[in-house]
């Protein structure tokens, strides 16, 4: 059957059953030829594919919602964005998800103060597994050697997910950070920085490092850099995992 909107061209008796399945017609001539003609393989492929574009959907509000749940405390809501047995790694951090929400929790209480913009993302599903790579930024102010200073760091964060009773959850994350600076709030501050010390830690996220360091954090010195190996294998093991391996 021809997709068409024109009603006046389709004689009223049979107006009825296009209406019924215009949009399906609708959606397979948006298609593609080669996907239409995958979709003919399959007893409700139209039904898998809206399915899957839901489970995106749900997986980027999910991404969205960690980020302000994260920054503005909501920790019940935070703690529910995790599976059981979920792992988190950042530069401060790396370990249960369930101790991540917990120390940040106790670093809410401080003077440091951080937000995470979320951007967009690419996520892969096959069935209830799913992965996800986003655009992110961190901003953290804080004081460093009594001068109150930002910090800024881009990067991604690479998640697995995972669906339970059909909602998503968080099953491990891995940021991938690619350049970072730091600057006095104050133009007039003078800030002088150890330079030894600033060398301990990788060129993506050094200057965040050596804020969080100052505070008595313990630095996380292995995060995947861009363009290594350790990249490369992060997302290699992502898709073995996706496609059904253990691990």
């Amino acid at each position: 059957m021809a997709c068409r909107r024109d009603s006046q061209h389709i004689p009223a008796r049979h107006r009825q059953v296009v209406f019924e399945n215009y949009w399906d017609c609708s959606a397979s001539a948006m298609m593609g030829p080669a996907i239409r003609k995958q979709a003919t393989k399959g007893s409700t492929p139209m039904k898998n594919r809206i399915d899957i574009l839901l489970d995106k959907s749900s997986i980027s509000q999910l991404l969205q919602d960690w980020a302000l749940w994260r920054d503005v405390g909501n920790w019940e809501a935070l703690r529910g964005a995790y599976s059981p047995g979920a792992t988190m790694r950042t530069t401060w951090f790396d370990g249960p998800a369930a101790d991540f929400v917990e120390a940040s929790m106790r670093m809410s209480q401080g003077k440091t103060k951080a937000q995470h913009f979320v951007g967009a993302s690419s996520i892969d599903v096959s069935g209830t597994r799913a992965l996800a790579e986003t655009r992110v930024i961190l901003l953290v102010r804080s004081m460093l050697h009594e001068v109150e200073v930002d910090a800024t760091c881009y990067g991604r964060f690479f998640d697995r997910l995972v669906q339970t009773d059909g909602r998503w959850y968080i099953a491990s994350r891995v940021p991938i950070y690619e350049k970072d600076y730091l600057r006095a709030v104050n133009p007039s501050a003078q800030l002088e920085l150890n330079a030894d010390e600033l060398a301990r830690y990788p060129m993506p996220y050094r200057y965040l490092a050596y804020l969080q360091a100052s505070g008595g954090a313990t630095i996380t010195l292995d995060l995947p850099l861009p363009g290594s190996v350790e990249q490369a294998t992060l997302h290699e093991q992502g898709r073995a995992w996706l496609s059904g391996a253990d691990a």
